[in-house]
Formats: C-alpha cells, structure tokens, sequence
C-alpha cells in the first residue's frame, strides 16, 4: 500500500513539474 501510495505522489508531482513547466514557457512567451 505504502508503494503505490510512494508512486501515485510521484507521478503526482512529476505532473505538476511538467505543467508548472508548460505554464513557465508560455508566460515567456507573452513576455
């Protein structure tokens, strides 16, 4: 249990990297 809960935080903020990522280059972008 403690493994896939371990996992699913993972993917969880490799997730928001990725959007906190994709929000960062489009603000770039309107500058």
């Amino acid at each position: 249990m403690f493994a896939v809960f371990s996992y699913i935080l993972l993917l969880g903020a490799f997730f928001a990297l990725a959007v906190g990522l994709l929000f960062g280059l489009r603000a770039v972008k309107l500058i």
